[in-house]
């Protein structure tokens, strides 16, 4: 995919600027000094962050300063506000020969910005979620990681992390398991379903982790196990207690009938219990299931649907029919437990009625008992015992759950060192495609220092983790931005050898550090490459190779204090 056009318009479609790039090679936007000798406020970055804004990108990039967030360039966001222009930048696809239009149209309603978005193939307008279909259109791919905006930084370079970073180029927040996924897909790891489910395992898997963490706050599964020992131990001697309780002869009948009625209370109590945890169970299988239904946004399943399609042309089912085929399994499934539910429920109603009874029984006979002198240390007794085998049940239920969660993590920890097996299979074509990219990048970093740099990662690490490595020690800034410079084209020989349908162009900004010579040769390699390199620049940096590259044709763009990018 190669850029062809930026063309902006105001609300009433008026032309504002047009730049038209050059089909390969170099695009240097040049910004001409004032009589103050600064290029300050003129644009000339703006150029590669429109094109940024166009990929999904924040419209806040393009009239807020990043390094001081309140900072406002009025007169840019005015312009905005004001004349709601639409941004269009036009790509090629070399291949097919296919036009892709992005178009963004901003609009300013209750004191916010919304936006238009549209792309259109050949003037067709392609329907869809506007991220989803650009990261079809640009990576050929539709799993959710990586996502759209955390490739699109390795190709427009524009912000400090960004550009002093070859491999770690997001914000420093972002995690390993992350950058695993990025670097895995840009070097073309094909298990990509693999990644996908090593991703979910792992969500899931921090889920569970998080649950057992809240409910083992106070106490793990080992202490519960202790304390229940120690509560079966002082029920024993509770129980003992009780049966050696001598309450008045004349109350010995009612005192058996009391037993018999705590013994059946404590009975249903018990059933009660097991059937709440066997109901709750079931109704979030239930919950579960019902959110598996596809009804109105089946944007997901048809997702993985066209991503089927797009590898295996024989798929015999048409997308309605896979939604059906799924919403009835699933159905099916909740109609079982909705009567196994029912079911439960009855019994409930059944266990509660008996226990009302008996609950009246322990009544009337406790009344008979009050006329002995003993009854308030029985009672006492009895309300020991009560408390116990309430916390009991309480301890027992909280260690049946994290039980539960701890098979369930192991489960899944078993199902992702399988995947990880399938995984380290899937690296040795990877590591194949590993050398093509280091084959370029070393020969251009050698150009630059005489110094072969080359991307390597180790696989017993996990995540997997990737690092660039060379023989020359550490760089300096300019240095190490030389280096990202030429990582970056290395990359586009990479996807050409490989036949990648990705991005063919690259652009930095921040060229500045950068020696003029070192820059004289990333320049020249990419003129001798399939791709474009777009490099916004002031004219005194390159005041003595001007003129070269202006006959080349490779400044597509020249910016100064009268020819201002957005002209205002």
């Amino acid at each position: 995919m190669f850029l062809s056009q930026l063309i902006i318009t105001d609300y009433f479609d008026n032309e504002i600027r047009k730049v038209n790039f050059n089909p390969k090679g170099l695009n240097l936007v040049v910004g001409i000094n004032n009589e103050s000798g600064t290029t300050n406020n003129i644009g000339k970055t703006t150029l590669i962050r429109c094109i940024d804004f166009c990929l999904n990108g924040k419209l806040e990039q393009l009239y807020i300063d990043k390094e001081f967030k309140n900072s406002i360039n009025e007169d840019i966001f005015n312009f905005f506000k004001n004349k709601q222009p639409t941004f269009q930048v036009i790509f090629k696809d070399s291949t097919s020969e296919l036009i892709y239009k992005v178009s963004r149209k901003v609009i300013y309603e209750q004191e916010k910005f919304k936006f238009n978005n549209q792309i259109f193939i050949n003037d067709s307008v392609v329907e869809g979620d506007f991220d989803t279909e650009l990261k079809k259109i640009f990576f050929n791919n539709l799993s959710k990681k990586p996502s759209l905006r955390q490739l699109i930084p390795k190709f427009i370079r524009k912000d400090e992390q960004q550009v002093s970073n070859v491999l770690k180029y997001l914000h420093p927040t972002t995690s390993s398991s992350e950058y695993e996924k990025i670097h895995l897909f840009l070097f073309g790891f094909n298990a990509k379903a693999l990644l996908q489910s090593k991703s979910d395992l792992e969500l899931d898997l921090n889920r569970k982790k998080k649950a057992k963490e809240a409910l083992g706050s106070r106490f793990n599964a080992k202490d519960l196990k202790q304390i229940l020992e120690i509560t079966k131990k002082d029920l024993e001697k509770l129980y003992k207690q009780r049966e050696q309780f001598q309450l008045d002869d004349k109350y010995e009948i009612e005192e058996k009938e009391l037993k018999k009625v705590q013994l059946n209370l404590m009975e249903i109590e018990k059933k009660i219990s097991d059937i709440n945890l066997k109901k709750t169970i079931n109704i979030n299988k239930l919950n579960e299931l019902n959110d598996g239904i596809f009804q109105g946004d089946t944007q997901t399943l048809k997702l993985l649907y066209d991503e089927a399609k797009f590898y295996s042309t024989e798929l015999h089912k048409s997308f309605d029919d896979v939604v059906a085929f799924h919403n009835k399994m699933i159905k099916n499934e909740m109609d079982y437990l909705n009567s196994k539910i029912e079911k439960f429920e009855i019994e409930l109603l059944k266990l509660s009625n008996n226990r009302k009874v008996l609950s009246t029984q322990y009544a009337q006979l406790m009344l008979k008992l009050s006329k002995t002198g003993s009854l308030a240390e029985y009672t006492k007794l009895n309300e020991q015992i009560e408390k116990l085998v309430e916390k009991k049940g309480q301890d027992e239920k909280l260690l049946d759950e994290l039980e539960k969660l701890e098979i369930e993590i192991n489960t899944i920890n078993d199902s992702l060192s399988e995947l990880k097996e399938e995984l380290d299979k899937n690296l040795q074509d990877f590591d194949n495609k590993l050398a093509i990219f280091n084959e370029s990048f070393s020969a251009y970093s050698k150009l630059l220092y005489d110094t072969e740099f080359f991307v390597s990662y180790n696989p017993e690490e996990d995540p997997i983790k990737f690092y660039t490595k060379n023989v020359g020690g550490n760089e300096g800034s300019g240095k190490k931005q030389a280096i990202v410079s030429a990582f970056d084209l290395a990359y586009i020989d990479f996807i050409n050898k490989l036949n990648f349908n990705f991005p063919h162009f690259v652009a930095h900004d921040k060229v500045e550090l950068i020696d003029i010579n070192k820059l004289e040769i990333l320049f020249d390699i990419s003129n001798s490459i399939n791709g474009q390199f777009i490099i916004p620049i002031i004219y005194d940096k390159i005041e003595n190779v001007y003129q070269k590259y202006k006959e080349k044709a490779n400044i597509i763009l020249e910016l100064s204090e009268s020819n201002k990018f957005f002209k205002v």
